[in-house]
């Protein structure tokens, strides 16, 4: 758990925002920090308890000049009783729980963005895009199919094709995301691959079909969920095809995540020049 030592981030609902989207925009403009997912804890009258996850953020789009100093320490070891109710809370909660909470806040913030990045859920220019998400077409080599999942606006599906095509590569795209709102807009974005894009949770869901390779965040996905999580996505990919993993949040790395949940990893990608760390691959045997 990271806080700031002078506070949690405290402020008001502003307009039309909906208290997540108040909480994070707070969050941001006190502390730097980019809230990913939210919960409510506690509400009181005209007062509400909000736990946040996400990381620091270290872009180049800031609000302000916060002076927060930060530390990083286990939820247990910090004496406050706001954090042992929110790490409870968190706890609590169930996948279904857990993901409607998220789409309350990715729908939103990403349906209102004003460019293909910040529709998939990035806050940086097209030039930082390219430096932190290019590593994932590394692990594509050669002509394939391609599922995205929680493909958001479709703009990471729209990026590979190109990048692989700049190698001469040949990439078809799918993708898939639990929110309808945001596979409509990915829809309306791309409609050459508007029957290669459904809605689906990547915890449940079987594709009509298999992919030669499939991409995938942590991100989004309860600690406790990743491991069911990949052993779904593997009965999606093709044998000989790979499943590709990443972490955006600089908490942790993909490599760490996968070698923690017991599986060996069959390849890695770069690493982005400016921040986050690389993406991982694990190969579905022949059958």
């Amino acid at each position: 758990m990271v806080i700031p030592a002078d506070g949690f981030p405290s402020g008001t609902v502003v307009g039309d925002e909906h208290v997540f989207e108040a909480g994070m925009r707070v969050a941001m403009e006190q502390a730097h920090f980019h809230a990913q997912h939210a919960h409510v804890v506690e509400e009181a009258a005209d007062h509400v308890l909000l736990w946040a996850g996400g990381a620091r953020y270290t872009g180049t789009r800031r609000s302000g000049n916060p002076s927060s100093t930060w530390t990083t320490s286990p939820a247990g070891d910090i004496d406050d009783d706001r954090v042992a109710c929110a790490e409870a809370a968190r706890r609590s909660l169930s996948a279904g729980q857990y993901q409607h909470d998220v789409n309350l806040v990715l729908d939103r913030a990403y349906l209102r963005a004003e460019t293909p990045e910040g529709g998939s859920g990035f806050g940086g220019t097209a030039e930082e895009w390219r430096d932190r998400r290019h590593m994932i077409s590394e692990a594509i080599d050669r002509d394939c199919t391609f599922l995205d999942v929680g493909c958001a606006n479709g703009h990471l599906m729209d990026s590979i094709v190109q990048w692989c095509a700049e190698r001469g590569l040949v990439v078809e795209p799918f993708g898939v995301d639990i929110s309808p709102a945001l596979v409509q807009r990915a829809r309306e974005r791309l409609p050459q691959w508007w029957d290669h894009i459904w809605v689906g949770d990547a915890l449940t869901w079987m594709p009509p079909r298999r992919f030669d390779v499939v991409h995938a965040l942590f991100d989004f996905v309860p600690a406790d969920h990743r491991r069911p999580m990949v052993d779904n996505l593997l009965t999606w990919v093709e044998p000989g095809g790979r499943l590709v993993l990443s972490q955006y949040g600089e908490l942790e790395t993909a490599p760490a995540i996968v070698e923690r949940l017991g599986l060996a990893i069959d390849g890695t990608t770069s690493t982005p020049t400016s921040r986050g760390g690389p993406s991982v691959w694990l190969l579905r045997k022949p059958e």
